[in-house]
């Protein structure tokens, strides 16, 4: 074996994890806002791709109201530990098949959290989905399946 292929294995080897650990399969995104959604105005949407396990967990056991209370706080402990793409919808908006923004950054799981104006969760993973459609009904968001 030549010592270029030994070297360029062994970097391989050492650097896996960056160029092989999970991603988010994210590619594409349906936005899919109804009439009057959270009582006719604006929805704050946050995706957060999140490299850490541990983070992973506690995010995904909050609500949409802890997160957008604490979100700078948040950004500014764990920068380096997840990226956030945020954006706002309004009432009757339809955005179809985007690219999305995070697709293929490094995580360990995608959520996204809406800011509707009722207690709930308000929160879903969506860490498998190549493709994904989000309804925003009057007071919850619901990923529609591809065969809706």
């Amino acid at each position: 074996m030549s010592a270029r292929l030994f070297i360029t294995i062994g970097f391989a080897l050492l650097t896996g994890c960056s160029f092989f650990g999970p991603k988010v399969a994210l590619d594409s995104l349906t936005l899919d806002v109804a009439p009057k959604a959270n009582d006719d105005t604006p929805i704050a949407v946050d995706f957060i791709a999140v490299n850490d396990p541990d983070l992973l967990k506690q995010l995904s056991g909050i609500s949409a109201g802890q997160w957008f209370a604490g979100r700078e706080q948040y950004q500014r402990d764990y920068r380096q530990l997840m990226s956030v793409w945020g954006l706002e919808l309004v009432p009757g908006q339809f955005i179809d098949r985007q690219p999305f923004p995070l697709g293929g950054k490094k995580a360990a799981g995608l959520l996204v959290f809406a800011s509707y104006n009722t207690p709930g969760a308000h929160r879903l993973r969506l860490d498998d989905q190549s493709d994904a459609w989000l309804k925003f009904d009057s007071r919850e968001m619901t990923l529609v399946s591809k065969e809706n």
